[in-house]
């Protein structure tokens, strides 16, 4: 097994594969892209397609496809083997036939339950009466139906129990972890018994959990709605209802649609707005805000909810427009929710989402249509819900956009509203707990030249490194071993191949070195007068380095003859240290500088 792991990982392009999820640009002998795992307004996530790595400067995520599946995915780890060996054609041969992971296997269990209840609404009496429903009542066609996998559950204990335990053989502690059946005793009943069934499908296909829908002729003691309770492969807050089928939509129109409800999305989506997912509720979660910007950088929101007084939902909106989207609200007018707008006007409601407004423009114009401002009563009560509405906005020019208009509304200086935000912040803003992180050591500025230099070299041509002006520079430890090691590699006299080089370098150094290659070089590598120049800078910057160093030493041994007396040897010294320092100075009079953030920091 060990052996395909290796052989999937040659046979992936790490830049082809990484490519599917972020854009990633060229940069010299590697690409860069805004790192996925953390907001960034400036590319800091480089990958090498030669030494099939990447690595984010800002965050420190590293790795290779199977860790980037991990990490970016959720898979596991023979999650991501078995998706790589698809993609790249090779037939997995397992130590132990039929194992799987633990996340492979619930959603294997979810499946064969997808199956049964789909089975259930489409080709047995039991589910003739959930069907009408949907295809009458409900508009569906019998195609959205099968596109969406729904189904039914019967009211008959033990059923579900009976065909994935029973049948199927599989544990029933896995399959009461997965919330698919309540047991009572010794007896087991199907959580969704007599209801609709909607799976909740992730954006890669796997059944995550299942959502229940009562018949309108159910009991009435019947909750209205169940879902499938937190699992190992089911939260909520990750989920998006529909992104399976509707990612390459959204990444075609350049725009998501958001909407509550299963049945607000495959409404919409029947009628040709296929660019639309369904939350649970009213309130994106981070986690769904990072999902939706890997297909576009726009949202429209089509809620049935007063996003106004929603503060959870404008929580949403905040944690969007931080990931850098942009957020609209589309205005439903006399339509409920976009499931009646679809089944009464489709034409009406595509005008709608077109229509969509700026989601703060939607959000102060709700509460001034809903208060009195002619009066100081009603102004104190718009005030006392919109200060904390403009407050939570995070981009400060757009907050003062809008302090502009309420103010303008209210008849008010603009200044008396800012002055309400900020005492609203102070009752807000909760004290920063000081918690003593050892921080990683800075590096000295030598090594950072060092390093650059290495960096320049190996992403060029690093013989130069070897050329003995330069070699004798690089005094810091791991630039040393590694420069160290290139010499070995390099005395057969082939190629440089990062690839190769790294597999010959001892463990301890292999980090260090994949760094170094990964760094941006801000074009330099392809620019070859422009990487000749920097070259120099940096190896002038190193000399400088190396003559201080030389200065401090004769200084110290200037002072121990002075105090022995050593008059001869005294003055010898100080003729060397001299002509150091004229060295110094003319290296100092030359001009540039160095395109090195860390080392300027320094």
């Amino acid at each position: 097994m060990a052996d395909q792991v290796d052989e999937i990982k040659q046979k992936t392009d790490i830049v082809s594969l990484l490519g599917e999820y972020i854009p990633l640009k060229k940069a010299g002998r590697n690409y860069k892209a805004l790192c996925p795992f953390h907001g960034e307004k400036t590319p800091s996530f480089m990958v090498s397609p030669e030494l099939q790595m990447y690595k984010c400067f800002g965050c420190g995520e590293a790795g290779d496809v199977y860790s980037f599946l991990q990490k970016y995915e959720g898979m596991e780890f023979g999650e991501a083997l078995r998706f790589l060996a698809d993609k790249a054609g090779v037939k997995l041969v397992s130590v132990r036939p039929g194992e799987t992971g633990e996340k492979e296997k619930l959603f294997e269990i979810n499946s064969f339950a997808g199956k049964f209840y789909n089975y259930i609404l489409l080709s047995h009496r039991a589910g003739q009466g959930a069907l009408n429903y949907l295809l009458k009542d409900r508009g569906l066609s019998l195609e959205t139906i099968k596109a969406f996998g729904l189904g039914f559950s019967p009211d008959v204990p033990n059923v579900l129990n009976r065909f994935l335990v029973g049948k199927k053989r599989f544990g029933l502690k896995d399959v009461d972890r997965l919330g698919l059946v309540v047991i009572r005793g010794d007896r087991v009943y199907d959580r969704f018994g007599g209801r609709i069934i909607f799976p909740l499908t992730d954006h890669r296909g796997n059944i995550a959990g299942f959502a229940g829908r009562v018949l309108p002729t159910a009991s009435t003691e019947m909750a209205k709605y169940i879902n499938s309770p937190e699992t190992p492969v089911y939260h909520k807050s990750n989920l998006l209802f529909g992104l399976n089928v509707a990612k390459e939509e959204i990444k075609k129109a350049g725009e998501a649609n958001i909407v509550e409800g299963e049945l607000d999305m495959i409404s919409s989506w029947q009628a040709g707005v296929k660019n639309t997912v369904a939350i649970k509720g009213s309130a994106l979660t981070e986690e769904q805000v990072r999902l939706l910007s890997r297909f576009t950088r726009k949202i429209i929101l089509a809620l049935d909810s007063d996003l106004a007084g929603d503060v959870a939902a404008r929580r949403g909106v905040v944690i969007a427009q931080k990931q850098g989207l942009e957020v609209k609200m589309a205005i439903m007018g006399e339509f409920k929710d976009p499931d009646e707008a679809v089944r009464k006007d489709p034409a009406g409601y595509k005008k709608i989402l077109e229509g969509a407004v700026g989601v703060w423009d939607f959000i102060v114009e709700s509460v001034f249509s809903r208060l009195d401002d002619s009066t100081g009563e009603g102004k104190a009560k718009i005030s006392r819900e919109i200060v904390p509405i403009l407050a939570s906005i995070p981009d400060k020019i757009v907050q003062a956009h809008y302090i502009e208009i309420v103010a303008s509304k209210l008849g008010v200086p603009a200044t008396a509203v800012t002055q309400q935000i900020e005492e609203v912040q102070t009752q807000t803003e909760t004290p920063k707990l000081e918690v003593g992180i050892v921080k990683k050591e800075e590096k000295a500025r030598r090594q950072l030249l060092e390093e650059r230099l290495l960096t320049l070299a190996f992403q060029s041509d690093p013989k130069v490194l070897i050329e003995p002006k330069i070699f004798k520079l690089i005094a810091t430890p791991l630039p040393h071993r590694i420069v160290e090691e290139f010499e070995k590699y390099s005395s057969g006299g082939k190629p440089f191949s990062p690839s190769e080089f790294a597999e010959k370098l001892p463990k301890e150094l292999v980090e260090g070195f994949a760094e170094m290659v990964l760094r941006d070089t801000e074009g330099l590598v392809e620019d070859k007068e422009e990487l000749k120049k920097e070259q120099d800078l940096v190896i002038r910057e190193l000399t400088i380095q190396e003559v201080r160093h030389k200065l401090e030493q004769l200084g110290a041994k200037i002072r121990q003859f002075e105090e022995a007396g050593e008059k001869a040897k005294l003055k010898d010294v100080q003729e060397k240290f001299g002509e150091l320092s004229l060295k110094l100075s003319k290296l100092a009079e030359q001009e540039g500088g160095i395109i090195l953030s860390e080392v300027q920091k320094t």
